[in-house]
């Protein structure tokens, strides 16, 4: 198991424990917010000058109204010298949260803006294909497609698209040698 799987695992069941999931996740993203907009904070976290006993009281004071859980992760992360995956961590620890909660996002590219009512109906209809779950829908546009959608989650990729189904023919064409 990696480093990430790891620290992200052991962030979870404390979170878990504590009844904190989704509040850590929104601190940890704020928190890495925080770090994107400032330069000096990014120095501070991920940098080595600071002696370990001032960056941890340092850190209670950052996150000061967040959970304990995302205190002590952070605590833990700069103790080992491991700052540098908070990212990774972070994003491992979502999709644990959401996979906990019943959430799966789907990536969701139409040739043209769905409306309401469709983005309902294809949420509904993912739900009950993907065994139940509450789908998340991340939607783009993308004329290229012609007509269509391709759906993107867990790693695999759909695609019902005008595009994709000519392709997929001219392929079958090519192989029985017919074009």
């Amino acid at each position: 198991m990696s480093a990430v799987s790891t620290y992200a695992e052991a962030l979870f069941e404390a979170a878990r424990e504590r009844g904190e999931l989704e509040e850590t996740l929104d601190n940890l993203r704020e928190f890495l917010g925080a770090l994107d907009e400032s330069e000096e904070l990014r120095l501070f976290f991920y940098g080595t000058q600071i002696p370990e006993n001032q960056k941890r009281r340092a850190l209670d004071g950052l996150t000061e109204g967040m959970t304990t859980s995302t205190t002590n992760f952070l605590k833990v992360l700069t103790d080992n010298d491991r700052t540098e995956i908070l990212d990774e961590v972070t994003l491992r620890y979502e999709d644990l949260v959401k996979e906990h909660l019943g959430r799966i996002e789907v990536d969701l590219t139409t040739a043209v803006e769905l409306t309401q009512g469709e983005l309902d109906e294809v949420k509904s209809r993912l739900g009950r294909i993907l065994d139940g779950k509450d789908v998340v829908l991340e939607t783009h546009v993308d004329p290229e497609l012609v007509g269509g959608a391709v759906f993107r989650f867990g790693g695999r990729q759909v695609d019902g698209s005008v595009r994709g189904q000519l392709a997929s023919l001219r392929e079958t064409m090519h192989e029985r040698g017919a074009v």
